[in-house]
């Protein structure tokens, strides 16, 4: 008999990549239902076999819709009987305990702090994380750095973030091909265009690519060509847009260096980014900017370490270019195995497994 497992992420099934994995590891001991969002920019549904997905319109106003998301997910909650209600944070999910503490067991996973650049709005969303933490029972949280940050319970589970090893045949056409995958949304990244001209004008004759794959809000995109077309390095840039997860392989095959580009703030220095673990179990050596949690995992045997301006952009890009050839790929993968995501929801699993059974299951 598989125990239900009800997950809800206000995030679109499939988008938040951490619950992708997730939902993949767990389906087969879990009956997983999935509650999210809908969103329309999303026109593409991403599917599982083995979970049910239940989507919840975005329509209205921001109160209207959270509170038809709210009262969907109390709907769902007193409609069967859970073995666990895996809550990823949002506001004003503290209600859920209060009304439900006593019939199931109910998990509060935190992934992330507030990342807005307001000191005063970053401070009160980070009190009122904690404050509602409070009401939880069983909390995991992304990294320890962000857990201290927050001053959440020591009793939490450091559930970290995690990436698929990846072994392919290298396709190398160049001799660095640079890959960045992931959001523009306010990551600079013309700074590592400006970088890339500033390392060129003292290279003129390197053999290099740079790859971009992923979106944006507003002018994110469009600030970014136009970076490109200013330096005029369209010869050196290969701008993809947004790709699905699951086809990013080809890209990994024609890269051998990978770009983990966050700015170097207090609001991103405790968070962890999906790629720089997934560049390195692709087995690449990696640039990556200086926050606390890349110098976590970032050394001389699988990268580099930069400041977030484009000087600094260029000087890394040169130290891996005159290096590249001695990089060990098993090496790289190695320094990161405890980042896999089997390893990472094996340990989940024995966690899950701890709680009490508080009701009986079906088939």
């Amino acid at each position: 008999m598989k125990k239900k497992l009800l997950v809800v992420n206000q995030l679109q099934f499939g988008y938040h990549i951490d619950y992708l994995f997730l939902a993949r590891y767990l389906k087969n001991e879990y009956k997983i239902t999935f509650l999210c969002w809908e969103y329309k920019e999303y026109t593409a549904k991403i599917e599982e076999n083995g979970v049910e997905v239940i989507y919840i319109s975005r329509e209205g106003n921001i109160v209207k819709r959270n509170i038809r998301f709210i009262r969907s997910v109390f709907r769902q909650i007193a409609a069967d009987s859970w073995y666990c209600i895996f809550l990823h944070y949002f506001k004003a999910c503290s209600c859920i305990p209060v009304f439900f503490n006593k019939r199931f067991n109910i998990h509060l996973d935190i992934r992330t702090g507030s990342i807005t650049d307001k000191t005063v709005y970053r401070l009160l969303n980070n009190l009122l994380l904690r404050w509602e933490a409070s009401f939880f029972k069983s909390i995991s949280i992304i990294s320890e750095g962000l857990r201290e940050k927050l001053k959440i319970d020591r009793k939490a589970l450091i559930l970290p973030l995690g990436a698929s090893r990846i072994v392919v045949e290298r396709q190398i056409r160049h001799k660095i091909t640079l890959m960045y995958v992931g959001t523009f949304y306010k990551r600079r990244l013309e700074d590592t265009i400006e970088g890339l001209s500033i390392f060129l004008k003292g290279n003129p004759s390197a053999d290099i690519v740079y790859i971009i794959i992923g979106s944006g809000w507003g002018n994110d995109t469009e600030n970014l060509k136009h970076a490109i077309s200013k330096y005029k390095l369209w010869d050196y840039v290969e701008f993809k847009g947004y790709i699905p997860h699951d086809e990013l392989i080809s890209y990994f095959k024609l890269s051998n260096v990978g770009l983990s580009y966050i700015p170097v703030t207090p609001w991103y220095d405790f968070q962890p980014a999906t790629k720089t673990y997934e560049y390195l179990l692709a087995g690449m050596p990696v640039i990556a900017t200086n926050t606390y949690e890349n110098r976590q995992v970032i050394n001389e045997n699988n990268g580099v370490l930069i400041d977030d301006n484009p000087e600094s952009f260029a000087s890394g890009l040169g130290k891996i270019y005159d290096s590249i050839d001695c990089f060990d790929e098993n090496i790289i993968r190695n320094s990161v195995q405890d980042h896999e995501w089997e390893n990472i929801m094996l340990k989940l699993k024995h966690y899950l497994n701890t709680f009490p059974n508080m009701t009986e299951y079906e088939n």
